[in-house]
């Protein structure tokens, strides 16, 4: 099952746009049940919508990972492209 969004906006990416890092903790499990720290939909709400009110709406994403050597930053996929939220339960689609 895939959870589209009400609302999307393409964004451009600019040099002179906005960025706000998300902190996030990747490779804890090989699967979803092995994940014990989560944070609920409510909370990233919340954290999302104080980020607007510092950052504007317009301020684009960007993940950090925290890793020291390689890559430490990432991003969340295009809504264009990918669906944002899965269910892991969905057994008729392949997450990866």
């Amino acid at each position: 099952m895939y959870y589209q969004p009400v609302h999307t906006k393409e964004l451009e990416m600019t040099d002179t746009a906005a960025r706000v890092l998300m902190s996030i903790s990747d490779n804890q499990g090989y699967a979803p049940d092995q994940i014990n720290s989560t944070i609920s939909l409510g909370d990233l709400l919340e954290q999302v919508e104080q980020a607007v009110k510092v950052f504007g709406e317009d301020a684009l994403v960007v993940l950090a990972n925290g890793q020291r050597y390689g890559a430490g930053y990432g991003a969340i996929p295009s809504l264009a492209c990918e669906d944002l939220f899965v269910d892991p339960n969905d057994e008729g689609d392949d997450y990866y």
